[in-house]
């Protein structure tokens, strides 16, 4: 089996926080903890501990749960969405035992691996492991036409 950093692809191969993208996601402006205030039990919840965090800025990231009947599992968090002073949480995956109100957790940001996430959210250009002006499929099986920009062979930034 090869490792993720023997393919060319546009989007990183590394993890947030790992060892090659370095960044360090226990930083205040990258992980957070909150109570959740409002839950359907599963999936879902509502908390009034991320309101200083943008829309989104928690999707894709980690959330550990601290206390309740879940303490010490972690999964992944499927989507952010900031609602004025309150944050919803949805998650990947079903907590094994009920998430109640009261319960407590701790949440890192999460990175969708493009390269405009990394030089604008993290300030880690230089720890980017993709290739982000590898030019698509439709690029590379389109017909080029006469004078077209970027197809005579020059720079595609010109």
């Amino acid at each position: 089996m090869r490792s993720a950093d023997a393919f060319y692809r546009a989007t990183c191969s590394a993890d947030l926080g790992d060892a090659k993208c370095r960044v360090d996601v226990s930083a205040a402006a990258f992980s957070a903890t909150a109570t959740v205030t409002r839950t359907d039990g599963a999936l879902g919840l509502t908390t009034a501990g991320l309101g200083a965090y943008a829309d989104g800025w928690f999707t894709a990231g980690k959330l550990t749960w601290a206390s309740g009947a879940n303490a010490g599992l972690a999964v992944e968090v499927k989507a952010h969405r900031a609602v004025g002073p309150t944050a919803e949480l949805d998650l990947w995956q079903r907590a094994p035992k009920p998430i109640a109100a009261g319960d407590a957790f701790a949440v890192t940001a999460g990175c969708d691996k493009a390269f405009a996430t990394c030089r604008d959210g993290f300030a880690n250009v230089l720890n980017f492991r993709g290739f982000p002006h590898m030019p698509g499929n439709d690029f590379v099986v389109r017909t080029p036409r006469q004078g077209e920009l970027g197809m005579d062979g020059g720079s595609m930034f010109r």
